[in-house]
Protein backbone atom coordinates (compact mmCIF):
# COMPACT_ATOMS: atom_id res chain seq x y z
CA UNK A 1 0.00 0.00 0.00
CA UNK A 2 1.69 3.62 -0.67
CA UNK A 3 0.35 6.69 -2.07
CA UNK A 4 1.82 7.87 -5.53
CA UNK A 5 1.13 10.86 -7.65
CA UNK A 6 -0.53 9.83 -10.87
CA UNK A 7 -1.11 12.41 -13.90
CA UNK A 8 -3.33 9.88 -16.04
CA UNK A 9 -6.74 10.46 -17.09
CA UNK A 10 -6.17 14.16 -17.21
CA UNK A 11 -2.75 14.42 -16.47
CA UNK A 12 -3.34 16.24 -13.04
CA UNK A 13 -0.82 15.77 -10.14
CA UNK A 14 -2.75 14.90 -7.20
CA UNK A 15 -2.63 12.08 -4.52
CA UNK A 16 -4.01 8.82 -5.17
CA UNK A 17 -4.55 5.94 -2.66
CA UNK A 18 -3.83 2.67 -4.56
CA UNK A 19 -5.63 -0.18 -3.75
CA UNK A 20 -4.82 -3.93 -4.80
CA UNK A 21 -8.40 -4.91 -5.37
CA UNK A 22 -8.28 -7.24 -8.25
CA UNK A 23 -11.12 -8.67 -11.03
CA UNK A 24 -11.09 -12.19 -11.13
CA UNK A 25 -11.75 -12.81 -14.92
CA UNK A 26 -11.58 -16.57 -15.27
CA UNK A 27 -9.64 -19.22 -13.03
CA UNK A 28 -10.46 -22.94 -11.47
CA UNK A 29 -8.12 -25.47 -12.15
CA UNK A 30 -10.21 -28.08 -13.94
CA UNK A 31 -9.85 -31.57 -15.18
CA UNK A 32 -8.07 -31.12 -17.84
CA UNK A 33 -5.96 -28.02 -18.86
CA UNK A 34 -6.29 -25.40 -15.67
CA UNK A 35 -6.34 -21.62 -16.10
CA UNK A 36 -6.28 -18.78 -13.53
CA UNK A 37 -6.21 -14.82 -14.18
CA UNK A 38 -6.35 -11.85 -11.78
CA UNK A 39 -5.94 -7.96 -13.27
CA UNK A 40 -5.74 -4.56 -11.33
CA UNK A 41 -6.60 -1.44 -13.33
CA UNK A 42 -5.19 1.82 -11.21
CA UNK A 43 -8.89 3.38 -11.39
CA UNK A 44 -7.30 6.87 -12.77
CA UNK A 45 -5.85 4.92 -15.23
CA UNK A 46 -6.51 6.10 -19.09
CA UNK A 47 -4.49 3.61 -21.05
CA UNK A 48 -5.16 5.21 -24.29
CA UNK A 49 -2.63 7.62 -23.67
CA UNK A 50 0.25 5.68 -23.22
CA UNK A 51 1.20 5.45 -27.28
CA UNK A 52 5.03 3.98 -26.91
CA UNK A 53 5.76 1.24 -24.38
CA UNK A 54 9.11 -1.03 -23.71
CA UNK A 55 9.31 -4.62 -22.31
CA UNK A 56 12.08 -5.41 -19.73
CA UNK A 57 12.90 -9.13 -19.00
CA UNK A 58 10.54 -10.64 -16.12
CA UNK A 59 12.53 -11.88 -13.10
CA UNK A 60 12.71 -15.60 -12.73
CA UNK A 61 12.07 -17.56 -9.47
CA UNK A 62 11.40 -20.65 -11.16
CA UNK A 63 14.02 -23.48 -11.67
CA UNK A 64 14.82 -22.31 -15.23
CA UNK A 65 16.68 -19.05 -14.65
CA UNK A 66 16.19 -17.85 -18.64
CA UNK A 67 12.38 -18.43 -17.96
CA UNK A 68 12.12 -14.08 -17.08
CA UNK A 69 14.03 -13.85 -20.68
CA UNK A 70 11.29 -16.40 -22.27
CA UNK A 71 8.06 -15.03 -20.95
CA UNK A 72 9.62 -11.30 -21.75
CA UNK A 73 9.97 -11.96 -25.50
CA UNK A 74 6.92 -14.25 -25.91
CA UNK A 75 4.86 -10.76 -24.18
CA UNK A 76 6.82 -8.50 -26.56
CA UNK A 77 5.22 -10.67 -29.44
CA UNK A 78 1.96 -10.55 -28.14
CA UNK A 79 2.11 -6.68 -27.81
CA UNK A 80 3.17 -6.32 -31.49
CA UNK A 81 0.76 -8.53 -32.96
CA UNK A 82 -2.09 -6.67 -31.13
CA UNK A 83 -1.64 -3.32 -31.91
CA UNK A 84 -2.12 -1.42 -29.59
CA UNK A 85 1.49 0.45 -28.79
CA UNK A 86 4.25 1.59 -30.27
CA UNK A 87 6.52 -1.41 -29.35
CA UNK A 88 10.12 -0.90 -29.01
CA UNK A 89 12.55 -3.61 -30.26
CA UNK A 90 12.83 -6.17 -27.42
CA UNK A 91 16.57 -6.41 -27.38
CA UNK A 92 17.20 -3.32 -28.58
CA UNK A 93 15.22 -1.91 -25.61
CA UNK A 94 17.14 -4.18 -23.04
CA UNK A 95 20.70 -2.82 -24.32
CA UNK A 96 19.48 1.18 -24.15
CA UNK A 97 17.93 0.56 -20.54
CA UNK A 98 21.43 -0.60 -19.50
CA UNK A 99 23.58 2.17 -21.26
CA UNK A 100 20.75 4.64 -19.84
CA UNK A 101 21.17 3.52 -16.53
CA UNK A 102 24.02 1.75 -15.91
CA UNK A 103 23.13 -1.20 -14.04
CA UNK A 104 20.80 -3.79 -13.85
CA UNK A 105 17.13 -3.28 -12.68
CA UNK A 106 16.59 -3.86 -9.23
CA UNK A 107 14.45 -7.18 -8.91
CA UNK A 108 11.40 -5.36 -8.22
CA UNK A 109 11.72 -3.07 -10.69
CA UNK A 110 12.78 -0.17 -12.35
CA UNK A 111 13.71 2.77 -9.34
CA UNK A 112 12.03 6.15 -9.74
CA UNK A 113 15.91 7.95 -11.00
CA UNK A 114 16.25 4.60 -13.30
CA UNK A 115 12.38 5.63 -14.59
CA UNK A 116 13.17 8.75 -15.75
CA UNK A 117 16.38 7.81 -17.36
CA UNK A 118 14.99 5.33 -19.27
CA UNK A 119 11.97 7.66 -20.39
CA UNK A 120 14.76 10.31 -21.38
CA UNK A 121 16.90 7.87 -23.19
CA UNK A 122 14.15 5.72 -25.44
CA UNK A 123 10.95 7.91 -25.25
CA UNK A 124 8.74 5.75 -23.96
CA UNK A 125 5.95 6.28 -21.75
CA UNK A 126 5.50 3.33 -19.77
CA UNK A 127 6.97 0.41 -19.23
CA UNK A 128 5.78 -3.93 -18.98
CA UNK A 129 7.91 -6.09 -16.91
CA UNK A 130 7.35 -9.00 -14.08
CA UNK A 131 7.83 -12.15 -12.32
CA UNK A 132 7.97 -16.09 -13.10
CA UNK A 133 7.38 -18.00 -10.59
CA UNK A 134 6.40 -21.38 -12.04
CA UNK A 135 8.07 -22.84 -15.47
CA UNK A 136 7.86 -26.16 -15.36
CA UNK A 137 6.54 -29.78 -16.89
CA UNK A 138 4.44 -31.40 -14.24
CA UNK A 139 3.56 -34.75 -14.32
CA UNK A 140 -0.32 -35.41 -13.52
CA UNK A 141 -2.44 -38.62 -13.89
CA UNK A 142 -3.05 -37.82 -17.54
CA UNK A 143 0.91 -37.23 -18.39
CA UNK A 144 3.20 -34.48 -18.21
CA UNK A 145 2.27 -31.27 -19.23
CA UNK A 146 3.53 -27.41 -18.96
CA UNK A 147 2.45 -25.01 -16.40
CA UNK A 148 3.41 -21.37 -15.83
CA UNK A 149 2.63 -18.73 -13.28
CA UNK A 150 3.80 -14.92 -13.60
CA UNK A 151 2.62 -11.53 -13.09
CA UNK A 152 2.99 -8.59 -15.04
CA UNK A 153 2.45 -5.21 -14.26
CA UNK A 154 2.97 -1.81 -16.49
CA UNK A 155 4.16 0.80 -15.09
CA UNK A 156 4.06 5.03 -15.84
CA UNK A 157 7.48 6.21 -16.59
CA UNK A 158 6.57 9.96 -15.60
CA UNK A 159 5.26 8.39 -11.70
CA UNK A 160 6.52 5.17 -11.01
CA UNK A 161 2.66 4.15 -10.75
CA UNK A 162 1.49 0.78 -11.62
CA UNK A 163 -1.41 1.81 -13.57
CA UNK A 164 -2.10 -2.27 -14.59
CA UNK A 165 -1.15 -5.89 -13.54
CA UNK A 166 -1.81 -9.60 -13.95
CA UNK A 167 -1.04 -12.23 -12.33
CA UNK A 168 -1.83 -15.18 -14.47
CA UNK A 169 -1.44 -19.19 -13.95
CA UNK A 170 -1.75 -22.30 -16.15
CA UNK A 171 -1.57 -25.53 -16.47
CA UNK A 172 -1.28 -27.79 -20.38
CA UNK A 173 -3.48 -30.41 -21.13
CA UNK A 174 -5.93 -31.60 -23.27
CA UNK A 175 -9.23 -28.92 -22.93
CA UNK A 176 -11.37 -31.61 -23.39
CA UNK A 177 -10.68 -34.78 -20.62
CA UNK A 178 -10.05 -38.60 -21.68
CA UNK A 179 -10.03 -37.59 -25.77
CA UNK A 180 -7.20 -35.22 -25.71
CA UNK A 181 -8.72 -32.43 -27.79
CA UNK A 182 -6.60 -29.05 -27.75
CA UNK A 183 -3.43 -30.55 -26.25
CA UNK A 184 -0.74 -28.12 -24.77
CA UNK A 185 2.32 -29.85 -24.70
CA UNK A 186 5.41 -27.09 -24.58
CA UNK A 187 6.50 -24.77 -22.51
CA UNK A 188 6.76 -22.31 -24.85
CA UNK A 189 3.28 -23.10 -26.42
CA UNK A 190 1.59 -22.56 -23.19
CA UNK A 191 3.88 -19.01 -22.72
CA UNK A 192 2.63 -18.08 -26.23
CA UNK A 193 -0.64 -18.53 -25.09
CA UNK A 194 -0.76 -17.35 -21.86
CA UNK A 195 0.70 -13.67 -23.23
CA UNK A 196 -1.27 -13.65 -25.82
CA UNK A 197 -4.32 -13.96 -23.56
CA UNK A 198 -2.97 -11.21 -20.84
CA UNK A 199 -2.27 -8.48 -23.67
CA UNK A 200 -5.88 -9.19 -24.52
CA UNK A 201 -7.13 -7.90 -21.28
CA UNK A 202 -5.59 -4.55 -21.50
CA UNK A 203 -6.94 -2.82 -23.94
Amino acid sequence: MMTTLLPLKNRMNRPIQMTLAVVVLFGALGAGCGKSMRVYVHPDADLAFYSKVGVLPFRSLAGDRFAGEKIGIEFTTALLAKEIFEVYDYGVFVNEVLQAIGERTPPDGPSQEQLKKIAKATGVQGIFYGTVMQYDMVPSSSGTFPTISFEARFVDVETGTVVWMATMTERGGPKTPIIGIGETHTLGELAQNMCKDLVNKIK
